[in-house]
C-alpha cells in the first residue's frame, strides 16, 4: 500500500538558535522517524531515493503492520513517529477503534488526519527521533531546565550522578510544545550530572549567558523503563499515562507526598488541581518509591482507592531519603543563644506558631535570637506578625537565598532548630539538623516523628502553641538536655546518598519490561 504523506504539519517555531524548518526538512525528519519505527518493528526500512515516495512506502508498511496487530505498542509507536508527539490515552483509544472498524487504507487516511491534528497541537514534526528499545529513560525535565535547587531537585542531582556511574540510561527533558521527550543539551546534562561544578560556574559568572542550541532529537521509550524522579507537570501526565498503558514500557516514580490531596488548605490554592492531574500518571504507573514511611502509606492509600475503577495501581515500596551533610564549621556568633527555623514560608510550615511561642518566651524574659531561613512562599499572617515583632525590637529575622555553606554553618551554630510543620512527606530540615549534631524540636506526627524516633529530637503537638513554647523553654534553659540530644544526634546511623541511589534503582528498575506488548 502506498499513501501520500508529503508533510504532516505546517511550519512550527524552531528551537532557539536553530533555523526554522521548511517542508523539505520536515519531510526528511518524518522519513527518519518512520524509518526508526520500522527498524524496531523489524520491517524493511529500505525505500525509494525520492523522499516523498520513500515516506509513502514507509508509512504504508507501518500501517499494514499495525492494522494486522491487536496489541497497542506498535500503534502507539507509529502515532508517535507520525506526529512527533507522544499520544494521550484518548488518542490511542480512538486509534484502536479506527483500526478495528476500518479497512487498512481507510485507517491510513484516518491516522494521517489524527496525526496532523496532534502535530499542530503539541508536536515537533521537524525533529528526528531515537527509539530507546528495552532500556531505561529518566525524565528530569524541570531540574535540567531550571537553576532552582530545593528538595526535589536536590534528590535528582544527588541521585542521578551516582546512577550514571553504575548504570546505563538516557536522560530526557520535554520539547518546548510539551508533547514529546527529547535528549538533554550539554549544559542541561551538567545541571543533572555535575551540579556542584555547574553551580560554582554560575555563581562565578553571575549569570548564564544565552546559549545557541542545536536542533533537538526526540527520545521515544519503547518497551523500556521510564523513571520520573520529579513531580511531572499536569501537561505531561496524560502522555505518561498513555505511555504506561500502551507503549509496552513501564513507568516508575518517586512518591514525595500526597499533601495537596490530604491537606489542600495548607498550601497554595493552585497546587491541589495540579496534583490531581499528576495522579493520572501515578495510577497507571508500575512502581512508586515513597521517600518515608508516611509518604509510602499515603500512596498505598491512593492505590487502594483505585479498586473502584478496576485498576491495580502501582506497587508502592518504601525507600527512605538519606541525610548526608558536607563537613563544615559553625558560623561564628556571639551573644544570646540562636534558634533556627528552616522552611518555605507557607501555612503548612507553621512558622506562625513558632513566632507565637517565641513571643511568649520573650515576654517571660528569656534571652535568645530567632532566625527563619527559607525560600519564597505565600503571603500570610506570618509576615505581619514578623514585622510587628521587628518593630518591637525583638531579636528575630528572616533570610532567603543564602548559600548551602552559610545555611549549614548557621544550623551548626544554633542551640537547636524548630520544625513543627503540619504535614511533611519527609521533613528534610529535621534530618539535616540532626546530621549536623544540632537538636531539633519537631512535630509528633507523620514523617517528622519517624525521624525523631532515631534520637536527637524532641516532639510536640504542632497545633498547640503553648506546648511548643514549653518545649522551647526546656531547650533554652536545660543545658544537660541539649547536651544529651546532641550526643544522640551524633550517634544516629548514617544513611548516605550512595545508599539511597543503590536502593532506589533496585526499587524502581526491577528488570527489563516484558516483551509482551501493551498492558
Amino acid at each position: 500500500m502506498t499513501v501520500a504523506a508529503e508533510g504532516i504539519a505546517p511550519d512550527t517555531t524552531a528551537p532557539e538558535g536553530a533555523a526554522p524548518a521548511g517542508s523539505a526538512d520536515r519531510l526528511a525528519a518524518l522519513r527518519q522517524r518512520l524509518g526508526a519505527a520500522a527498524g524496531v518493528l523489524g520491517l524493511d526500512a529500505e525505500t525509494d531515493a525520492d523522499p516523498t515516495v520513500a515516506v509513502s512506502q514507509l508509512y504504508g508498511r507501518l500501517v499494514e503492520h499495525v492494522h494486522a496487530q491487536r496489541a497497542t505498542d506498535s500503534l502507539w509507536l507509529l502515532m508517535t513517529a507520525l506526529a512527533g508527539v507522544l499520544p494521550q490515552p484518548d488518542d490511542v483509544t480512538a486509534a484502536v477503534r479506527a483500526r478495528d472498524l476500518r479497512r487498512s487504507g481507510d485507517f491510513a487516511t484516518w491516522l494521517l488526519e489524527a496525526g496532523y491534528l496532534a502535530a499542530c497541537a503539541a508536536g515537533s514534526p521537524d525533529l528526528e527521533m531515537d527509539v530507546v528499545d528495552s532500556g531505561v529513560v529518566v525524565d528530569v525535565d524541570f531540574a535540567a531546565t531550571h537553576e532552582l535547587h530545593t528538595g526535589i531537585q536536590r534528590v535528582v542531582r544527588e541521585t542521578l550522578p551516582r546512577w550514571h556511574r553504575e548504570h546505563e540510561f538516557t536522560l530526557v527533558a520535554w520539547t518546548d510544545p510539551g508533547g514529546a521527550m527529547r535528549h538533554l543539551l550539554p549544559h542541561e546534562s551538567d545541571r543533572i550530572l555535575r551540579w556542584h561544578e555547574h553551580a560554582t560556574r554560575v555563581r562565578a559568572d553571575d549569570a548564564v549567558a544565552p546559549r545557541q542550541r542545536p536542533r533537538h532529537r526526540l527520545v521515544v521509550p519503547w518497551r523500556s523503563w521510564v523513571v520520573v524522579p520529579e513531580n511531572p507537570p499536569p501537561e505531561h501526565c496524560p502522555a505518561l499515562a498513555a505511555l504506561s498503558l500502551y507503549s509496552g514500557s513501564r513507568t516508575a516514580l518517586i512518591g514525595y507526598d500526597c499533601i495537596p490531596a490530604i491537606s489542600p488548605e495548607l498550601i497554595h490554592p493552585g497546587l491541589p488541581d495540579r496534583f490531581m492531574r499528576y495522579l493520572e500518571a501515578v495510577k497507571h504507573a508500575h512502581r512508586v518509591a515513597g521517600i518515608s514511611g508516611a509518604a509510602t502509606r499515603e500512596f498505598e492509600g491512593f492505590v487502594d482507592m483505585l479498586a473502584a475503577q478496576g485498576l491495580p495501581g502501582p506497587t508502592v515500596v518504601e525507600c527512605i531519603l538519606p541525610v548526608e551533610m558536607p563537613p563544615g564549621e559553625p558560623v561564628g556568633s556571639t551573644g544570646a543563644p540562636l534558634v533556627v527555623c528552616i522552611g518555605s514560608f507557607e501555612p503548612r510550615k507553621n512558622q506562625l506558631a513558632v513566632l507565637a511561642a517565641a513571643e511568649q518566651l520573650w515576654r517571660e524574659g528569656l534571652d535568645f535570637r530567632l532566625e527563619f531561613i527559607g525560600g519564597s512562599g505565600m503571603a500570610t499572617e506570618f509576615d505581619a506578625t514578623m514585622a510587628r515583632l521587628v518593630r518591637a525590637g525583638r531579636p528575630v529575622r528572616r533570610r532567603t537565598a543564602i548559600s548551602d555553606e552559610l545555611l549549614w554553618g548557621t544550623v551548626r551554630s544554633a542551640r537547636f532548630t524548630v520544625f513543627v510543620s503540619l504535614h511533611e512527606g519527609f521533613g528534610l530540615p529535621v534530618a539535616e539538623s540532626l546530621a549536623c549534631g544540632t537538636p531539633c524540636l519537631t512535630s509528633d506526627t507523620g514523617s517528622t516523628r519517624e525521624i525523631a524516633d532515631g534520637g536527637g529530637a524532641l516532639t510536640v503537638d504542632p497545633l498547640d502553641d503553648l506546648a511548643i513554647a514549653d518545649q522551647m523553654r526546656r531547650l533554652l534553659t536545660d543545658d544537660e538536655l541539649v547536651a544529651t540530644l546532641r550526643e544522640e544526634a551524633l550517634r544516629r546511623p548514617p544513611r548516605t546518598w550512595d545508599d539511597y541511589a543503590a536502593e532506589l534503582w533496585d526499587a524502581l528498575v526491577l528488570s527489563a519490561p516484558s516483551a509482551e506488548p501493551g498492558r
